[in-house]
């Protein structure tokens, strides 16, 4: 673990002290959290809107998440006589390269780069079962796009702390929680815990959902990662050579991974599609880490009964 993975989640004696140390500043950034979330006017759309959220930092399977969402609904509602399932993703796009409105995927079609989409988007811009993939600072305004682009039904990834909008609060719960049940700095949550009371439903992992992932052994390979969590990739880090951790989202230069490779005589990268998308056009050999998620029976049937709930969906059962 490197240090913040520590500090948040298994801290030494030293750490601990440092939390305490820093909780005059957590209170403060609670409020300010908790601040950001009143005041806004509310809006409400007439097609299910499903948030997915969590309220630690990030590595509680946000992105993977949503993908298993699109494939069952794009599984499930053709079977209930929906003719066209068109599935929009709306997020902001954490630490991408451009601001403002910009749509990542239409149909088939990716429409701009990763530099311009960030990580995440262009990830999902690759699952068949989206339709169309918008990034945006302003959730209101990418749901607007999405549904005059046709958008039937819009998962927003990211977005619980946005209560001014009318939607179905998806609240994932991890495996790995935080040590201290303190808002940042000192604890790992951006709201106060008790904001979970405000989901709809609490996905609770190994309950809820359960997630995978595999990629076979290669000694002549080396594993980079830049994902929030990488300790998760634990069980394979014995299948590379070596492995190296970069900040979440980091942009990766080739000259880096040339070295890296050239250091331990491998000549190929094993990897996340996070990491993918933003290497793959580099030219290197690459072997990938699948992370799946497999949905459980409470979950689909929480879905369902909120996609029941519009007069758009006569879902049979």
């Amino acid at each position: 673990m490197n240090f913040f993975d520590s500090y948040f989640y298994k801290p030494n004696f030293f750490q601990k002290v440092l939390v305490y140390l820093l909780l005059p500043l957590s209170f403060i950034y609670a409020f300010f959290a908790i601040l950001n979330t009143k005041f806004k006017k509310k809006v409400a759309f007439e097609v299910p809107i499903i948030s997915v959220g969590n309220l630690s930092l990030g590595g509680n399977g946000k992105t993977p998440m949503c993908k298993a969402i699109a494939v069952f609904l794009q599984e499930f509602l053709p079977q209930q006589g929906l003719k066209e399932a068109k599935i929009f993703i709306v997020l902001r796009g954490y630490k991408r390269k451009s601001k403002g409105l910009i749509c990542v995927k239409l149909s088939e079609k990716i429409l701009c780069s990763v530099e311009q989409s960030g990580d995440e988007a262009m990830e999902y811009a690759f699952e068949k079962a989206i339709y169309g993939v918008i990034v945006s600072e302003d959730r209101v305004k990418g749901i607007q796009k999405a549904l005059e682009l046709g958008a039937n039904i819009i998962l927003l990834d990211d977005a619980f702390s946005k209560f001014y909008i009318k939607k179905f609060d998806l609240l994932l719960e991890s495996r790995i929680k935080p040590y201290f049940k303190f808002s940042l700095p000192s604890g790992a949550y951006r709201l106060p815990p008790n904001y979970a009371k405000k989901a709809d439903f609490i996905a609770i992992e190994d309950r809820d959902f359960v997630r995978y992932s595999y990629v076979k052994e290669n000694q002549k390979a080396i594993l980079i990662a830049s994902i929030a969590k990488p300790f998760r990739l634990y069980e394979h880090f014995i299948k590379a050579r070596a492995c190296y951790f970069f900040k979440d989202h980091h942009d990766y230069k080739k000259s880096e991974l040339e070295n890296l490779l050239k250091k331990h005589n491998c000549d190929t990268l094993m990897l996340t599609f996070k990491d993918f998308v933003k290497v793959k056009d580099m030219g290197f050999k690459y072997e990938l880490i699948k992370l799946e998620l497999e949905l459980m029976p409470s979950l689909k049937e929480a879905l369902i009964n909120y996609i029941k709930s519009f007069k758009n969906f006569d879902i049979k059962g």
